[in-house]
């Protein structure tokens, strides 16, 4: 009984330091990610965006948000850099017969391109149209363990996972730093999940010099 209590004891502890371990991967991770994002945008001396956007997935009950930056490629107006953590809460997928709902977090690098029509009518020329490509790497590990079938697991996504991003921004300026965005988010297959896309709604602020267009 004692041995088996021991092996308890440890397997408990082990448990909680991987979870710790994960947590601090996760936070090295968005940290990293975020600082080339910074070290990039001060060595180019143009404007920092800031977003932030909340997400309606296209499955009912889940949403989520957004939290981004970005900037131009040496002061090249038209194309563009963005780099953004991505959490949506409540995906399901049907496995079994069963629908299991899972969070998902994701760490998105894109490339975009911009278009900002010429126009005399000033609610067109406040208008700008985006497209973005890109990849999101995945920092939660999705798993359903079956207790009647000898606790076998089933992962729907592991952390590292790399998956394919397309969207479309429709951004909205109501001052020199400031806009609001509308778009869609699409990842034609995320892992175990298939596709999942979202609309969002958002504000960017800009900080920081910006390029005319």
């Amino acid at each position: 009984m004692g041995s088996i209590k021991t092996f308890s004891i440890c397997n408990a502890k082990l448990k909680s330091a991987l979870t710790l371990i994960s947590i601090k991967m996760n936070s090295k991770i968005l940290t990293s990610f975020f600082s080339l994002a910074l070290m990039m945008t001060c060595y180019q001396t143009s404007a920092l965006e800031t977003n932030l956007q909340l997400h309606k997935a296209d499955q009912s009950g889940a949403f989520g948000y957004s939290l981004g930056v970005g900037d131009s490629f040496f002061k090249q107006k038209a194309f563009n850099w963005a780099v953004s953590y991505n959490r949506l809460a409540d995906v399901n997928i049907v496995w079994n017969n069963e629908e299991i709902n899972f969070d998902i977090d994701t760490l998105d690098a894109s490339l975009t391109y911009r278009y900002s029509p010429k126009s005399y009518n000033n609610f067109i020329k406040s208008l700008t149209f985006e497209l973005h490509a890109g990849a999101g790497v995945t920092l939660t590990e999705n798993k359903f363990t079956w207790p009647d079938l000898n606790n076998q697991e089933k992962f729907f996504s592991e952390q590292g996972d790399i998956n394919p991003v397309v969207g479309f921004t429709l951004y909205k300026k109501f001052a020199k730093q400031f806009s609001l965005n509308l778009g869609v988010k699409h990842y034609p297959s995320y892992s175990e999940f298939g596709d999942v896309s979202s609309l969002f709604l958002g504000i960017t602020y800009t900080i920081g010099r910006q390029l005319a267009y």
